[in-house]
């Protein structure tokens, strides 16, 4: 009975996206190239932000990032939004994290505004992960499948 419970752990651990992480892939990990599979996942047509954009909404200095994506919905009543960005200085990766955080918050607080509950839940709802460099957070329905293609390629 033990060595069926142990197979049964094994096989949800593997079958689980992202659990094993290989730390030469995030260094490897190409921001851009995920960011191609994942968009066709998404719920909606994703523009990426340029670094005006993102410095003045996010106050995030995309010259201290090795890599980034930054996309959202155009429509002002959706939530769909992909971040990843890597960012090798400990003290700035987490005033990015504290930046994208603030603005996820504001965005939910507009959606709730705009009368779009399930959007605000959406983004309230939302996680941000961190993979040593690696910081990246989907908020979309299809946020699982995106998620675990992200996680695959780590």
């Amino acid at each position: 009975m033990k060595k069926i419970i142990a197979i049964i752990a094994l096989v949800m651990l593997a079958a689980g996206c992202g659990d094993n992480v290989d730390e030469s892939k995030i260094e490897s990990f190409d921001v851009d190239a995920v960011y191609d599979t994942v968009s066709s996942i998404t719920d909606g047509e994703l523009v990426t932000l340029d670094d005006t954009y993102i410095s003045n909404y996010y106050g995030i200095d995309t010259a201290d990032l090795d890599g980034y994506v930054f996309a959202q919905s155009e429509d002002p009543n959706s939530a769909e939004t992909v971040i990843m960005f890597k960012c090798n200085d400990d003290a700035k990766r987490q005033k990015y994290i504290t930046s994208v955080e603030n603005a996820i918050k504001q965005k939910a607080i507009e959606l709730t505004n705009y009368d779009q509950p399930e959007q605000a839940k959406l983004a309230q709802e939302s996680e941000i992960q961190e993979k040593g460099p690696l910081v990246y957070v989907v908020i979309s329905f299809a946020s699982d499948d995106i998620n675990c293609t992200i996680e695959s390629n780590l």
